[in-house]
């Protein structure tokens, strides 16, 4: 089921979580400006998919260039999440010491 101008509403959602992840960067930990930038692709892709309506960005080409970028990301954010546990781990046996 696909509504009418779905996209641009799905743009301002994926923005609106850019934004709070650009904030909690300055917070927290910088690999949020990563994930932040990723949700400011996501909202760029889904207002293009509205605003150019002779392109489809969701299919041939541009769909495979759509996953391959997610699926980046989410290799990256894999391994970063594998890498922050294992720190802690080793930090919480050194704890006990």
């Amino acid at each position: 089921m696909h509504f009418e101008n779905s996209g641009y509403i799905y743009g301002a959602a994926w923005l609106i979580i850019a934004i709070y992840l650009f904030y909690q960067a300055f917070k927290t930990t910088k690999f949020f400006f990563f994930l932040a930038c990723f949700f400011v692709y996501l909202s760029t892709w889904f207002v293009l998919d509205e605003v150019l309506t002779d392109v489809d960005m969701f299919d041939g080409i541009y769909n495979w260039i759509f996953r391959g970028v997610a699926v980046v990301v989410l290799i990256v954010c894999i391994a970063v999440y594998f890498l922050h546990k294992r720190k802690q781990d080793a930090e919480f046996e050194n704890y006990d010491e």
